[in-house]
């Protein structure tokens, strides 16, 4: 999946955990940011660290922005997932 995709499908999708109010929202939280590692390691390093760079700033924006403390607290909480990523090259 090209970067750009990548970057709008996992924004779509944290956006719309972050506007649900469950419980479980911190797990879900967790277990996309895993399948995001998985989907982003198929892109080249660089585009990786990018994607994964604007995501989170943006995710940020939105929650300096965000009124809700359920939804601020998703958004930081996927900042905070983002920012602890790092992808190195395969060794072949």
């Amino acid at each position: 999946m090209p970067g750009p995709n990548l970057y709008k499908k996992y924004r779509q999708l944290i956006e719309a955990l972050a506007n649900e109010r469950r419980s479980g929202a911190l797990g879900s939280l967790r277990d996309l940011l895993q399948q995001f590692q998985g989907d982003a390691a198929a892109l080249d390093v660089a585009t990786a660290n990018f994607v994964c760079d604007e995501l989170a700033d943006q995710l940020e924006y939105e929650a300096l922005r965000a009124t809700s403390r359920h939804r601020r607290d998703v958004l930081l909480a996927a900042v905070k997932g983002f920012d602890g990523m790092s992808f190195a090259k395969a060794k072949p």
